[in-house]
């Protein structure tokens, strides 16, 4: 079958496979993998509580199976939103052993799955538009996104294992954050010439993430929150500095409040001087 140039029409290979039937199989595949890790590496000693431990990703079978038998009308919203309930269902297991409420107050795991909840019905609802209204046809998928973002993660690997070394660069500097400043600066720092072989926003905003994952302890919660906002606005070329540095400004103060007031979390504010 050709390629097809009408919207909500799937593109084929040259086998005359749909690409979202071969997306879908992967889906299948993770559904599937979530219990068998389970049972190879799960820490209960009977087999079924292993097999459980593992039941998160089971819920995926039923978008890839839709994806196999339904029409897609919008595939990118379908496979979109499939990622997005794979990405909530995901946190859940990760926040599993955290504990939730305590009476009246928030615990560690409570927002953790508040939000992980909260990404699986808008995968739903997302993957929802599109069974039911026309989108545009599937389009080759390319991989320098995620080998971008991938080769980010990789820069860390080193800082971390002569972290001794670095942090002891500057005396008088607590070596902690000798260590998240390098780090930071470091991905920033790479981030920008791999614009021109990856994607921006899936770029800037793994970036952004990694920034605030090692300034946050070190640095406290208003410094990393505040660099990573705007890094984060970055990942647009519509960027408006005002605006931008207004609104990170407005919701770092929010997460100054919501996470160690609001949620009893045990998150500083400020760097460890």
């Amino acid at each position: 079958m050709s390629e097809a140039g009408g919207a909500g029409v799937a593109r084929h290979d040259a086998g005359g496979l749909p690409h979202h039937h071969r997306v879908a199989s992967i889906f299948f595949v993770l559904a599937l993998a979530g219990p068998v890790l389970g049972v190879i590496f799960g820490k209960p000693p009977e087999f079924y509580a292993r097999l459980a431990s593992g039941a998160y990703s089971l819920p995926l079978a039923v978008l890839g199976i839709a994806a196999l038998i339904l029409p897609l009308r919008s595939p990118k919203d379908f496979m979109g939103g499939a990622l997005l309930v794979g990405m909530g269902l995901f946190a859940l297991w990760a926040c599993s052993d955290l504990p939730g409420m305590r009476g009246f107050a928030f615990g560690p795991g409570t927002a953790p799955r508040m939000f992980a909840y909260a990404m699986i019905f808008l995968g739903v609802a997302v993957s929802a538009v599109g069974l039911f209204t026309d989108g545009p046809p599937e389009e080759p998928f390319a991989f320098s996104g995620p080998l971008g973002g991938g080769l980010l993660v990789a820069v860390l690997i080193p800082i971390t294992y002569y972290s001794n070394r670095i942090g002891h660069i500057v005396s008088g500097v607590s070596p902690d954050i000798m260590v998240a400043a390098v780090g930071a600066i470091v991905v920033l720092g790479l981030a920008f010439p791999l614009m021109r072989v990856a994607p921006r926003g899936p770029l800037f905003i793994t970036a952004a993430t990694l920034i605030f994952a090692v300034t946050v302890r070190p640095l406290g919660l208003v410094f990393a929150s505040f660099v990573s906002l705007v890094v984060s606005a970055y990942a647009t070329e519509e960027i408006r500095w005002v605006e931008t540095l207004i609104w990170a400004a407005v919701l770092t103060l929010f997460c100054s409040l919501l996470f160690p007031w609001g949620l009893n979390l045990p998150l500083q504010l400020w760097p460890r001087f």
